[in-house]
């Protein structure tokens, strides 16, 4: 997005996905503001209360202040955190506020189709009574326990040192007895007798995060947290946060160890819900994409950022949470699925598990929308995949207006002749629109002919206004906004919609064309994703998204990847089931598809 004028600057707000222009030297609490973002500043900006923190990513700000060095650790400035009170803007600049800072949240899709699954953990609950041996003999108790252990897990299994300083507290708080989490190769935690077995479960999105805590005996959710991804503020899509890893010495670490940081936060509150220790957290199950995945773990992704774009991990993986930080029982484990290709990972894989799509029979096609896309086609046992760069505008990103679900962003939209009717997010004035209301602001200009197929304004309509020598269409007016300014669609608007959808379309025919069949072929479309779960599916076919199926075909299934994660976290038979599912799986890759060009091309028009 560029300046208003050249006097101006764009302040970039994360992870609202924000963009505002300012002078120079406003500060980004009065730029906030001024986006009608709603920030924690109860001392009205006055640097007293020192409640606006907010992280400086990206660009010049003015020299720390003397109120910000009374009011920050010094750990906190070497962290890049300031005041936005205090911070001014110097130069084109992102900044990045904490949840903690935010007095509205963002929007988070967390649950989604989830088929029943018997538990058949991984990690078992193993009681052990010593109450037959006297306290003299305590100090033979680890020798005991294996010992019983091997004679009712039928394996050898490890017992870690760090374990013997809680082993001896337990037995003699619980009468010499106590319960062992075990899975096939070590004792993770010991626990007092009746302690229940918990496993965390994360889906990692490019924009968010939802993470669940689930008792492994029954399978029941105890609770759901989610939060936005910190990496955006690296970059909107995977694509350029690949390009900041590989262009920054430490730019791998910084990615991993935010993305670490955050899913620890979420595990703390999901604590608190759930009111269980952490050597309770027995097991993980994390899923992203393939960048996200080698992300977090800490491997090179410099391979999915240049052709020919290959994996350098595929494989299902099993490593110790303590092993990249993250705050479970110290002996327990993270099991993430394997990977299809470059650009589609194991949350594709989960979401395809929890929504059975192969075992549905007839002609699926199965869509979790995303920063990036994937696509499954599922056709006379033949089971073909691709993944589109369908970009953050479905996100607000890249709309002049755009930003990300929060209150106040318009979701909802339509025009009545004269009239235009919005909806926003909680009902509060708008300041903003996200990617559903743009998705139904472009179908709705189409419907009225206010663009033509290519997305050109109808410049003879009077609703059709200018501003700044450039058509617009007024969403909502100054008057009725929260900012006190327009919110108007623009032709660049339309234009990164058309990109995004095109991207998504062009990927479902490639698929359709490999399994030489048609769309009026497809038996369902399951729509996957927090976009999927929030479009106007009939506004998605009228733009030309999706091929003109009847809309009782479509099944909006919100995060079916998080449903997906929780199946494995407690079922190993999900696992078995989904590392199956992937070597039945052709991935597409659809640059090196002799058409695709003309594909997209066609995908553009609105016809």
């Amino acid at each position: 997005m560029k300046p208003a004028d050249a006097d101006q600057l764009t302040l970039t707000l994360e992870p609202m996905g924000k963009r505002v222009d300012v002078a120079p030297k406003t500060t980004v609490l009065q730029a906030a503001q001024e986006a009608g973002v709603d920030v924690m500043a109860v001392c009205g900006g006055m640097g007293t209360c020192g409640m606006c923190k907010v992280y400086s990513v990206s660009g010049k700000f003015s020299p720390v202040s003397l109120i910000e060095q009374e009011q920050l650790t010094a750990a906190d400035l070497n962290k890049g955190l300031r005041l936005a009170c205090e911070a001014q803007v110097l130069s084109h600049c992102t900044v990045l506020f904490p949840p903690e800072t935010l007095a509205t949240l963002q929007r988070l899709q967390l649950e989604g189709m989830q088929t029943a699954t018997t538990p058949e953990p991984c990690v078992v609950r193993l009681k052990v009574d010593l109450s037959g041996i006297s306290k003299s003999e305590l100090d033979r108790a680890v020798d005991r326990i294996l010992a019983e252990v091997h004679n009712t897990h039928g394996s050898v299994i490890t017992f870690s040192d760090h374990l013997i300083p809680q082993l001896s507290k337990l037995l003699e708080e619980n009468e010499l007895e106590l319960s062992l989490a075990v899975n096939d190769r070590e004792i993770i935690s010991v626990l007092p007798p009746d302690s229940r077995l918990v496993g965390y479960a994360v889906d990692i999105g490019t924009t968010k995060i939802a993470g669940f805590l689930v008792d492994l005996t029954t399978g029941q959710t105890l609770a759901s947290v989610g939060a936005t991804n910190p990496q955006i503020a690296y970059g909107e899509d995977i694509i350029n946060r690949i390009k900041f890893a590989n262009e920054n010495p430490q730019g791998g670490k910084i990615l991993q160890a935010i993305l670490v940081q955050t899913v620890n936060s979420i595990l703390e509150e999901l604590r608190l819900l759930g009111n269980v220790s952490r050597d309770q957290i027995v097991d993980a199950v994390m899923v992203g994409n393939t960048a996200i995945h080698h992300m977090l773990l800490g491997l090179p992704v410099k391979p999915l950022g240049t052709a020919p774009y290959q994996t350098p991990a595929t494989q299902s993986m099993v490593i110790h949470a303590r092993d990249i930080g993250i705050m479970i029982a110290e002996g327990a484990s993270i099991y993430l699925p394997p990977n299809i290709a470059s650009f589609i990972g194991g949350d594709h894989v989960a979401m395809l598990l929890s929504t059975e799509a192969r075992n549905r029979g007839g002609t699926i096609l199965a869509v979790d929308i995303g920063t990036n896309t994937e696509i499954s086609l599922i056709n006379n046992n033949r089971h073909y995949s691709c993944s589109c760069a369908s970009g953050p505008a479905f996100e607000g990103a890249h709309i002049r207006e755009g930003m990300r679900a929060i209150p106040g962003a318009i979701e909802k939209m339509l025009i009545d002749g004269e009239v235009t009717k919005v909806k926003t997010i909680q009902n509060k004035p708008a300041i903003g629109i996200c990617g559903s209301g743009v998705l139904d602001a472009v179908a709705e200009l189409r419907r009225e002919r206010l663009i033509d197929a290519r997305g050109s304004w109808n410049r003879d309509d009077p609703r059709i206004t200018m501003r700044g020598g450039k058509s617009q269409f007024v969403l909502v007016d100054a008057k009725g906004s929260g900012h006190g300014r327009d919110i108007a669609i623009d032709r660049n608007d339309i234009n990164q919609i058309q990109l995004a959808k095109a991207a998504i379309r062009s990927g479902i025919e490639v698929l359709l064309q490999h399994a030489q069949t048609a769309a009026d072929e497809v038996n369902l479309v399951l729509l996957a994703g927090a976009f999927g779960t929030y479009i106007d599916v009939h506004n998605a076919v009228e733009i030309g998204m999706f091929p003109r199926i009847p809309l009782e075909r479509f099944q909006q299934v919100g995060n079916a990847a998080g449903s997906g994660a929780r199946a494995m976290l407690i079922s190993t038979a999900s696992r078995r089931a989904a590392e199956q599912l992937v070597g039945q799986i052709e991935y597409i890759e659809l640059m090196t598809e002799g058409n695709y060009t003309d594909i997209f091309m066609k995908a553009i028009s609105f016809d």
